[in-house]
Order: structure tokens, then C-alpha cells, then sequence
């Protein structure tokens, strides 16, 4: 009996050593094993930190616990608190299991190649925190067939020193060079934090910035981030087409936003923070200077659980000042403030698709729209008539319909990993290194996010047709291009006859109700 006890111990015991196959390992350790494995095809690296602190932000965590004003301070503090990741590795935010676990597993498989019951990869984990490791490490292990799992808690101060001495040691960590133009919640809290009031937010804005939530009135009054003001995307688009200069110039001096201006302007979407990247877009083709956007929009918000409020909060107005202001918006955007053709419009395009040694020697215009849309299967809109794509497009990718953007976000809607759109792209032929980009979609909607986050990445020779398809078809003497192939015929509009194309997707790009959204993302709000 006490022999059979013994065997009973000693066959537990070998059972639980072949079932920990994981490895806590130093700093040092960590880096060699990156310098090591940084083209290996055997070994996956996963940053399990959020995407805001995987692109650059460093962690809030030290700032929120000791006395900081950003009234006081301003933007150097925050750009103080710079970070980055591992070149070429892997986000995974821990968060993401439990707030989107049925999804999770299906993007690991799709992005990282992990599979149940095929090769067995090693993976290197590394956080600043223990407790996300712990959490990432067990729901790996549990889901997919793993080698060996190292595991690495750095510090805040390790990581930054990594990033900043990356380009003498072989550039084995990277930051996005723009990240800052993408918000963090935590960077949009702190900036409205008042010193020493935790949870207790300020609501009359203070003149350093302007808060903007873009999307539905009904979604803004219902709840909103503290001092947001509503900012209609009606008042900068006719239908779906941009309005001229001059309405657009009107609009921004009527929310407040003076040419020259040196506030910075802080946009959201609610609940889709598409919106919110047409808007940028634009007010940036007008010269207007520190746009940033919200990372992920109100949901990320939501996910932090920081205040909300329910009351309108009073924009400001310079409308006494608008036919000077004008006159100084024109002289503003003929400086070139942005790139030259930052927007392009049909004319432009026209001339390119007619020159197509040219188009093809210099440009690559990327069609940023669903695969059955880029082949003329479908509009994806029910009032176009026409299907098709631009002569000469390459399909850069983008969702599964008109409303939805996922090839280039994460499960929470923030921005995907640069390396892994310029790893999507290579794939796709987009040559972003040498040629001149110039991206398109339905309405100027999915093509505004993709052209932002290409500048987020670093990206400088790119453009936006913000016309898109909508304003292309609606010309009969343009022409376009059927089917999946690059070579496919060129067919002129007027020559072509059709009926009302087949869609999914109603003109939209925000989802119909309040409790579909909670519902999906495992959310409830609370003040």
C-alpha cells in the first residue's frame, strides 16, 4: 500500500513537470534570447501590454499615483513617458481575454500561426506587470500546442532604454514614430485630470486643447467623456462627399478652432471611432496643427471605466471674427502646412489613370474597401449603382463590409500593430517604400483611418481620394475595372449597363443601437 502511495506521488510529480513548460527569465536573459530569435520562424514574441503602450506610451500607472497637473505641466510630462516594443513582435493585450475571448483565439490562429494540434512553437512573453504574463501564459497554454513559454517582467525605465539605445544595438526595439498622434485613454485622462482630484474631472475645457465626439447626437447626449463637445460630422460633409473649403473653414471657426491655431484638437468617435478619423483628415487638409485622435474611441474609454458625463458641454465660437479668420484659413492652406495633394480629388486621379506609366512608375492607389467591392461583386453601398474598383487599384485590405475596418485594428478597435499592416501590405504588393500612396475606399470613410494610422507608422508620400468610389462612379466618363485580376478589362461607365448593385451594408458607418455595442464588448458603463 505504501509502495502503490509512492508511485501515485511520484507520477503526479512527473506529471506536473512535464505540464509547466514555462521559464521565468532576467532582463539580460530576455535580450539575448530577442537578439537571438528576431527572424526565427520557431520562436514568437508577444508584448502583452495594451497597443497604446506596445506603439510608445509608457505606463500612467507611477504618474496617477503621485501629484501631476497637467495645467501645469503640459504636454512635455506626457511625452516624457515614452515606451516601445520588441521590433516585429506580436501585441496581445491581456485584457483582450476576458473582454473578447470567443473572438481571441480564431486572430491568434489567423495572425500568429498558433494552432491545437500542429508544429509546436516557443514563445517569449514579456510586461511590465507579472499578474498579465501569468494571465496570457495560462490561456496560451490551455488553447494552443506550445513549446517552451519564457516569461520576462521588465520595468517601465528597462524598456525605454531598450527603445532609445535600439539604434546602436542592432535595432532590436521600435516605437512608432508618430504615436503620440494617437491618444491613449489614459494620456486623454491625465490631460484632464485636475492635480489631486482622482475621479473628478474638470467640466469647463481649459484653453490647451479642444475635446471633440464625433458621432450620433443621441449617442453623445446619452454619455460622453468630461468636457467633450458634439461636433456634427454634417457640418463638414455633404452627404458623403467633403464640402468645399470655404464651409469646412466656416465649421472649424464655429466649434472654436482658429487658423494657426496652437490648442490642441483631441477627436473621438462614439461608438465607432471611424468618424472621428474622417474628421482629422480633413481638418488637417486645412492646415490645422495637433490633431490628435483617441485610440480606439469612447469604448477604450469605457474599458478604463474613468468618468463620464450626461450634460452638453458649450463649445466655443469666434463667429464674430469669421470673414477675417476666412481670409486667414485661405492664406493657410495655400502654405502647404500639410504635403502638397494630401487630398486629391477626381481630376487628379483621372490624369493618373490616363498616364499609366506614369501611374504605375510613381503611384500606387490602394483601394481600401471589402474583396467583393475591390471586384466588383458588390458596391457595398445601396444607393451606388455601380461595382467595380479604379483602374490600376491594388487592394490594400480592409474589413468584412463597409462599416467595419479589421484587417487594421485590434479586437478593441485601437490601432493594429504597424509591422504587422507594413507585413499585410508586403503581402499585398503595396510597395510603401518607394511609391507614392494613394488611398480610397466607398466614401472617404475606412480610407481617412488607414491614411492616419500610415502617418502614425511614419509614412510621408501618401494621399487620400476622399471622393472614393461613390464620387469615381458618379462620373459617366470615368472608367473602372471588373473582377479580381490586376489585368482585368478597363471599362468606361457610360459603355456599361447595370442595375442597382447588390450590398450588405446600408450607408452607415456606426452600429444601431447602444445595447448591441455594450453587448459585444462585455461592457457596461458607469460613472
Amino acid at each position: 500500500m505504501k509502495l502503490k502511495y509512492l508511485f501515485v506521488i511520484l507520477f503526479a510529480k512527473i506529471i506536473c513537470l512535464s505540464a509547466d513548460n514555462t521559464k521565468w527569465i532576467t532582463s539580460n536573459e530576455f535580450y539575448q534570447l530577442v537578439a537571438q530569435f528576431k527572424s526565427s520562424n520557431s520562436h514568437v514574441i508577444i508584448d502583452t501590454r495594451s497597443s497604446n503602450e506596445f506603439n510608445g506610451w509608457k505606463s500612467f500607472d507611477t504618474l496617477f499615483n503621485t501629484g501631476f497637473d497637467f495645467n501645469q505641466t503640459g504636454l512635455v510630462t506626457l511625452y516624457d513617458l515614452k515606451s516601445g516594443h520588441v521590433t516585429n513582435s506580436f501585441n496581445l493585450d491581456a485584457d483582450w481575454i476576458h473582454l473578447f475571448e470567443s473572438a481571441l483565439k480564431n486572430l491568434i490562429e489567423t495572425r500568429l500561426g498558433l494552432t491545437t494540434d500542429g508544429d509546436k512553437k516557443s514563445l517569449i512573453l514579456y510586461d511590465t506587470k507579472k499578474e498579465r504574463l501569468e494571465k496570457v501564459k495560462n490561456y496560451l497554454n490551455s488553447h494552443f500546442n506550445l513549446d517552451l513559454v519564457y516569461l520576462c517582467k521588465l520595468t517601465d525605465a528597462q524598456l525605454s532604454q531598450f527603445v532609445l539605445t535600439s539604434n546602436v544595438t542592432g535595432n532590436l526595439f521600435f516605437q512608432e514614430p508618430f504615436y503620440d498622434q494617437l491618444l491613449s485613454p489614459e494620456a486623454l485622462y491625465a490631460i484632464l485630470r485636475p492635480f489631486n482630484d482622482s475621479y473628478v474631472i474638470n467640466t469647463k475645457p481649459v484653453t490647451d486643447y479642444f475635446l471633440f465626439e464625433v458621432g450620433p447626437e443621441n449617442f453623445y447626449e446619452q454619455s460622453h467623456i468630461p468636457t467633450a463637445v458634439h461636433l456634427k460630422i454634417e457640418d463638414f460633409m455633404n452627404g458623403e462627399k467633403r464640402k468645399p473649403k470655404q464651409e469646412v473653414a466656416r465649421a472649424l471657426l464655429n466649434y472654436g478652432i482658429l487658423p494657426y491655431n496652437v490648442e490642441m484638437v483631441i477627436l473621438y468617435g462614439n461608438p465607432d471611432p471611424m468618424p472621428a478619423y474622417r474628421v482629422a483628415i480633413i481638418m488637417k487638409s486645412l492646415g490645422v496643427k495637433e490633431v490628435r485622435v483617441l485610440n480606439g474611441g469612447f469604448r477604450t474609454w469605457l474599458i478604463k471605466n474613468y468618468p463620464l458625463e450626461t450634460y452638453r458641454t458649450k463649445g466655443y465660437s469666434v463667429k464674430n471674427r469669421i470673414p477675417e479668420n476666412l481670409k486667414l484659413y485661405d492664406e493657410q492652406s495655400q502654405l502647404h502646412l500639410t504635403p502638397i495633394n494630401y487630398m486629391v480629388d477626381e481630376n487628379y486621379v483621372a490624369d493618373l489613370v490616363k498616364n499609366r506609366d506614369v501611374f504605375k512608375e510613381q503611384y500606387q492607389l490602394i483601394d481600401i474597401r471589402t474583396f467583393e467591392e475591390y471586384a466588383g461583386e458588390m458596391s457595398g453601398y445601396a444607393s451606388v449603382k455601380y461595382k467595380g474598383r479604379i483602374p490600376g487599384s491594388l487592394w490594400g485590405k480592409a474589413g468584412t463590409d463597409a462599416n467595419e475596418l479589421e484587417d487594421y485594428r485590434n479586437l478593441d478597435y485601437t490601432m493594429r500593430s504597424g509591422s504587422d499592416i507594413l507585413k499585410m501590405w508586403d503581402e499585398l504588393d503595396i510597395d510603401y517604400r518607394k511609391k507614392n500612396l494613394i488611398f480610397y475606399c466607398g466614401n472617404g470613410m475606412r480610407s481617412a483611418e488607414v491614411m492616419f494610422y500610415a502617418e502614425v507608422i511614419g509614412l510621408y508620400k501618401i494621399s487620400m481620394y476622399d471622393g472614393g468610389w461613390m464620387d469615381w462612379s458618379s462620373n459617366k466618363k470615368n472608367s473602372f475595372q471588373l473582377g479580381p485580376e490586376e489585368e482585368d478589362d478597363v471599362i468606361i461607365f457610360e459603355n456599361y449597363k447595370t442595375t442597382l448593385a447588390s450590398t450588405t451594408a446600408p450607408l452607415t458607418t456606426t452600429v444601431n443601437s447602444k445595447s448591441s455595442f455594450s453587448n459585444k464588448f462585455n461592457l457596461t458603463e458607469s460613472n
